[in-house]
């Protein structure tokens, strides 16, 4: 075979091929590379099956925000009060309480070493610490944030994180993760999540954010939404590891999610009729 006539053939080929992912449809060419990026790992929760529930009293029926205190306890805020509660697991009951400012839709509570720090729905983070002369004001508001619902801290990077629950509607329409950073005293986008990443044929794209948590061993972001019944989970370095539809029946309306230090999943919901209350989850 003449060189000329190899040519002919090799560019055939090569047009060939050139054709055929012309020819595919955008969105199967999406669905192949996010397959590419995204694993849907099993996780080391039944999360049909907690291992404890906790009956909220009535102070805590709209309870939208829990964190890990100490010696089995967790702090838990709810959307009216300027209080934070600390809520005993073993005793199962309500030990203290404790005001921290004027009533307003607290939406997030985090505790980081010594301190507090509780969010406000429109951005406002108030810190303090429990029995000392210490407090102070994190303006973490953004013109692109309609609402937040959700705090956390990552021990890694020292930021808080914020979950905007909505945004003013953009090019990208992204669920979108704040970040603070105290040495800067900086807000900026941190991770942005598209909305193909939250859609499944459970519950479609619905995804509001209402809570969010940072894995104490592994990194890994957990963020739960009331609004779609979801809990996603992303890698440190933002990638999407899991997207599990949540059982209405189990979680009525997820607003608070955080781990104790050994890892155990705590998931607080709002009890709309009944009582609130808290699942617990231990590792498998």
């Amino acid at each position: 075979m003449k060189f000329s006539s190899i040519l002919i053939y090799v560019s055939v080929i090569i047009l060939g091929i050139f054709l055929i992912y012309a020819c595919t449809p955008k969105k199967q060419k999406q669905e192949e590379n996010s397959t590419e990026k995204f694993q849907n790992i099993s996780l080391p929760y039944d999360l049909e099956n907690p291992s404890e529930k906790y009956i909220l009293p009535k102070k805590l029926k709209e309870i939208s925000g829990l964190s890990y205190f100490k010696n089995n306890q967790l702090v838990c805020v709810n959307d009216e009060e300027g209080k934070i509660f600390i809520y005993d697991l073993s005793k199962e009951e309500i030990v203290d309480k404790i005001p921290f400012g004027k009533d307003g839709d607290y939406e997030g509570v985090e505790v980081v070493d010594d301190e507090v720090f509780v969010l406000k729905s429109n951005g406002k983070v108030k810190g303090f610490k429990i029995g000392l002369p210490f407090e102070r004001e994190i303006d973490c508001t953004n013109p692109d944030v309609i609402e937040y619902e959700g705090l956390a801290y990552d021990p890694k990077t020292k930021h808080l994180l914020l979950a905007a629950k909505e945004r003013v509607k953009d090019k990208d329409d992204k669920k979108m993760i704040y970040a603070y950073d105290f040495e800067k005293k900086v807000l900026f986008k941190n991770i942005g999540i598209p909305e193909e990443q939250v859609t499944n044929e459970a519950n479609g794209k619905e995804f509001k954010p209402s809570g969010i948590a940072v894995h104490p061993k592994t990194g890994q972001i957990f963020i739960i939404a009331s609004s779609g019944k979801k809990l996603l989970v992303l890698a440190e370095d933002g990638h999407k590891e899991a997207l599990i539809s949540l059982n209405p029946k189990t979680f009525i309306q997820p607003e608070g999610i955080c781990f104790s230090p050994e890892g155990d999943l705590f998931i607080s919901s709002e009890g709309k009729d009944d009582d609130g209350y808290i699942l617990k989850f231990s590792l498998k």
